[in-house]
């Protein structure tokens, strides 16, 4: 459960700076900027959770952050099976 939980955490954190770093001309950037860089800040917090989850031996904790991790990711995988699903009808 735990590296599911660190390689999930690693892909958002990536995909946060690859968006941080993409180039923009859009008069919004420095708001988006700043959005994404909370968001990646939230991202390092929910690791260093699942870190102490992992060090202290805690699995109640391990549970909570993989909950808060596979959630978004599952959520998405039922989306687009919906979307699969009703295109072909």
């Amino acid at each position: 459960m735990a590296i599911v939980c660190a390689l999930l955490l690693a892909g958002y954190f990536a995909v946060a700076v690859y968006a941080v770093l993409s180039p923009s001309n859009d008069p919004q950037r420095g708001m988006a900027d700043g959005f994404i860089t909370f968001v990646a800040f939230l991202v390092l917090c929910i690791g260093g959770v699942l870190w102490f989850g992992v060090a202290r031996k805690h699995p109640w904790v391990v549970r909570i952050v993989f909950v808060l991790t596979v959630l978004p990711a599952l959520s998405q995988i039922a989306q687009e099976i919906f979307l699969l699903v009703h295109r072909a009808e």
